[in-house]
């Protein structure tokens, strides 16, 4: 296959990797992140990058063309994101202390149309990444979409709240052992309203402390990434 249908880099073009490090390393940036507006409830939040360039072509080629070869890292870049996120205030983490990361699911309509969970899938290689830190993390699926909700393109931020209201529900899932972590994990960050909606559906279903609680993403948009 590798003869017929040479693997490409979805940031330069260059045979022979599918995302080749050079590109990676240019794009990877992680910082902590604050949308502008910023939406209430919103957790301490880590972006691994920006979302431009090749970070931009992966996330589209591996959510929407269903580039599977491009989750292992992705998942290693929201495993950074993470990693900066445990280590910082508020959220601030033992690597003993027990780490859920929540993906947030996607909807019916986003399954259907691309067959999987990416964000999901996603999920699943940054434990595997934080495990061999010697991190305790698992992939919990502890959220589920609700009727609530429509496609929230175009929409500004606080159309995007309003939208997302009562979007998210817990899933049939025991409370969280004593003391865990919970970060919310999804693939972009735009306004936010997404991730303040997964949190505060966890924070009021878990009686979540404010340090309990963070999100990371793959990337930030430009126009809301803090500097």
């Amino acid at each position: 296959m590798e003869l017929l249908l040479p693997r490409a880099c979805v940031g330069c073009g260059q045979d022979g990797s599918a995302w080749c490090p050079h590109c990676l390393e240019v794009e990877f940036d992680p910082v902590l992140h604050r949308p502008d507006p910023c939406p209430p409830m919103l957790p301490s939040l880590a972006a691994a990058a920006t979302y431009s360039g090749s970070v931009r072509s992966a996330v589209l080629a591996a959510k929407e063309r269903d580039r599977r070869e491009l989750d292992r890292p992705l998942g290693a870049m929201l495993a950074a994101a993470v990693g900066l996120l445990i280590t910082s205030e508020p959220v601030r983490a033992s690597r003993l202390l027990p780490l859920w990361l929540v993906p947030v699911p996607a909807s019916p309509a986003a399954l259907r149309s691309r067959g999987r969970d990416h964000v999901s899938d996603w999920t699943r290689w940054t434990v595997r990444c934080l495990r061999a830190a010697k991190i305790a993390a698992r992939c919990i699926p502890a959220l589920r979409r609700t009727s609530s909700g429509l496609d929230s393109v175009g929409l500004d931020a606080a159309a995007r709240a309003v939208n997302l209201r009562g979007a998210f529900a817990l899933g049939r899932i025991s409370a969280p052992p004593q003391g865990t972590i919970l970060i919310v994990v999804d693939d972009i960050v735009t306004t936010g309203a997404t991730l303040a909606a997964a949190s505060i559906c966890l924070s009021t279903g878990f009686d979540l402390d404010p340090e309990q609680l963070g999100a990371a993403v793959v990337a930030a948009t430009q126009r809301h990434r803090a500097l």
